[in-house]
């Protein structure tokens, strides 16, 4: 049988099975008379990622808070699908909640893509300050008007970098013709073939067999994702680009939300707002370690030389989308402060 059409069957199955439970979970309580709620909460993080320990700590608190009335199911590794094919499900109420990386910009908020631009933001402050300020909230309405897509919440995700099976990146001469995983995001694709490799877009769930396997040589993810996936196994250098300073998004399909009492979505925010701050101080506590863990695991770690990266991205790419982004949206966020 075809391998894509397994996987895809294989989703389906789970799916409807899960489909299934959250139907049992959603009938009175015969105690109580309350609503059961069971939200899967899908990502595509392996154990031991961001969105894993996000998704572990809203179980423990909604379980701990509801006495165990709202469960959650943490559906790691994309069980559930790809993030662009969690944004369908969410539509039709298959999938409760996730967490989203920078795709969903693409996908619901087109006009807000220069967001993902690299070498974009001065530091994680200066995003939080956008993602939090009118730029955020339109974006947001946005995702909710176009996809029907709620934000609850915004966790900090650690720089993204570079890795590569081989060859050491120091200029981006040295990126060469090198075969790069990156998300199905064009302001991507366009800043590294700006930078002279050559792009391929993947879901995330096929990138550890490709690099396996040699079908391609990199790719690029926060330190916690490399880590988390096991990318020290398969990949032999670790270049420290910076050239991303992202976010996760958790994520609430409009349709859940919508079923919900007023009473359970204060519950539902708070927990969310909890997990969030929890989140955050744990990432930041784990950036440090990462990276002494994956230099013990056998990555050669190279500090690059990150202005001659941001030069050409700076350079090269707006122009490129000039007349596909929101009218004076770039400059609008250099000037917000951060």
């Amino acid at each position: 049988m075809n391998t894509s059409f397994q996987m895809r069957l294989n989703r389906r199955n789970v799916l409807a099975a899960m489909g299934v439970a959250a139907t049992v979970g959603l009938s009175s309580s015969p105690v109580f008379g309350a609503r059961q709620i069971t939200i899967r909460f899908n990502h595509t993080d392996g154990p031991g990622g961001d969105g894993y320990h996000f998704s572990e700590k809203l179980k423990s608190l909604l379980a701990e808070r509801t006495n165990g009335r709202i469960q959650v199911q943490n559906t790691h590794s994309g069980q559930l699908g790809a993030e662009r094919d969690m944004y369908d499900s969410m539509q039709i109420g298959a999938i409760e909640m996730g967490r989203s990386g920078s795709l969903i910009i693409s996908v619901a908020a087109p006009l807000y893509a220069a967001l993902d631009m690299p070498y974009l933001f001065r530091s994680q402050q200066h995003l939080r300050n956008v993602l939090s300020g009118p730029i955020g909230q339109a974006m947001h309405q946005e995702f909710l008007t176009r996809r029907g897509i709620r934000v609850l919440g915004i966790v900090n995700r650690g720089p993204r970098h570079l890795t590569t099976s081989n060859r050491p990146v120091r200029t981006p001469a040295d990126l060469a013709g090198l075969k790069l995983r990156v998300p199905e995001i064009a302001v991507y694709l366009a800043a590294w073939r700006a930078l002279g490799a050559s792009p391929t877009p993947m879901a995330f769930p096929e990138v550890f067999t490709a690099l396996q396997q040699g079908t391609i040589d990199g790719q690029e993810n926060p330190l916690s994702t490399i880590h988390g996936n096991s990318f020290h196994e398969v990949q032999r250098h670790l270049v420290l680009t910076t050239h991303v300073r992202g976010n996760g998004w958790m994520i609430a399909s409009e349709r859940f939300w919508q079923s919900l009492t007023e009473a359970d979505r204060r519950l539902l925010q708070q927990a969310v707002n909890d997990a969030s701050a929890h989140a955050d101080e744990q990432i930041a506590q784990r950036e440090v370690g990462l990276l002494a863990t994956l230099r013990q695991r056998g990555m050669n770690v190279i500090e690059p030389d990150i202005n001659a990266f941001s030069t050409v991205v700076q350079r090269e790419v707006p122009p490129r989308f000039a007349d596909r982004w929101l009218p004076g949206l770039l400059d609008a966020v250099i000037r917000t402060a951060g």
